[in-house]
């Protein structure tokens, strides 16, 4: 299984190649934000590819767009559109806060 090295928390996890790194995150309790829920719609669940890029799924049209709006940034990808089939060092751009909602009624 790919691993996930988040530089943030200097935390490794184990992913499934088969679920987006948004869920392989979240599924580890890792704190990232994700107001839409993972439709690529907010961009809040960008993540920096410091390494390991060759090992990601392309991007798909939703997240060119969103990624467009954000300025495209280089080695920016959103963590919900992204799958990897290799190990990858990322760095969590929008941290969610503990105890916060990712709702986006909740939100400001």
């Amino acid at each position: 299984m790919p691993v996930i090295h988040i530089q943030n928390t200097r935390k490794d996890i184990q992913a499934s190649p088969a679920v987006s790194i948004l869920n392989n995150l979240l599924k580890e309790g890792t704190a990232i934000s994700h107001i839409c829920g993972g439709k690529a719609r907010c961009g809040t669940c960008r993540i920096r590819i410091i390494e390991g890029e060759r090992f990601l799924s392309p991007k798909t049209e939703m997240e060119k767009k969103r990624l467009e709006k954000a300025g495209n940034p280089h080695h920016m990808r959103l963590a919900c559109q992204t799958y990897t089939s290799g190990d990858i060092i990322i760095k969590i751009l929008f941290e969610k806060p503990p105890g916060t909602s990712t709702h986006p009624a909740h939100t400001a």
